[in-house]
């Protein structure tokens, strides 16, 4: 904290109000992610001042001698982005990062927004989920218990991977990912798909017809 001895602040991107840049990211950047290339406003790194981004971020007064790379008109279209996009309706993570990551991100928010400005800055919801594992144990690559979300697509499709994680549970407990639910639900998926095939033609249903 500037105006404190003592008090820091962690500088990790989680911490901080990285969320804020994605607002005008896509004037700044061309079509490659590393930002090599110039976005639409055509704008350089250089020209983007510490006057510059007080101008988008905290609807300071434009000084053209502090922006000498880029006008006023470009200055509007970034900071109208981000008045728009910003606060973050919603932060998801993780139940570890609540007395780290997301405390330190609410004090960077308060530290740079003051007043009226920090609550309609301020994210508004942040909802933490606990960890995953795998069959009941935790997931680990160096033990080898462990399975990316393509692999799990490429083992048991889409839908009964989906089925899987709807059933493995939610909020700050931990979340169980369970083969057998996952073998379960693509044989009551196929199970389910004859069972259309049978009485839902595709020409439609005939709804006078007789039942069986």
């Amino acid at each position: 904290m500037p105006w404190d001895d003592e008090f820091i602040v962690e500088s990790l991107s989680d911490s901080t109000i990285y969320m804020a840049y994605y607002t005008v990211a896509h004037l700044l950047q061309g079509g490659v992610i590393d930002g090599s290339t110039p976005g639409p406003l055509g704008l350089k790194p250089e020209d983007m001042t510490m006057a510059a981004w007080d101008y988008i971020f905290l609807q300071k007064e434009y000084n053209a001698a502090e922006c000498p790379g880029v006008t006023e008109e470009k200055l509007k279209k970034m900071r109208h982005e981000f008045e728009y996009w910003y606060p973050m309706d919603l932060r998801v993570s993780a139940k570890d990062l609540i007395r780290n990551h997301l405390t330190m991100s609410l004090y960077n928010h308060a530290a740079i927004w003051k007043g009226d400005n920090m609550e309609q800055r301020m994210t508004q919801n942040y909802f933490c989920n606990g960890y995953l594992n795998l069959n009941n144990e935790k997931m680990s690559k160096s033990t080898g218990n462990f399975m990316s979300m393509k692999q799990s697509i490429m083992k048991y499709g889409c839908d009964a991977t989906r089925f899987a994680l709807a059933d493995a549970g939610d909020l700050l407990d931990d979340a169980n990912f369970d083969d057998k639910v996952a073998n379960a639900a693509i044989l009551k998926l196929f199970t389910l798909e004859e069972w259309i095939q049978k009485y839902c033609p595709k020409d439609g249903i005939d709804w006078n017809a007789p039942s069986d």
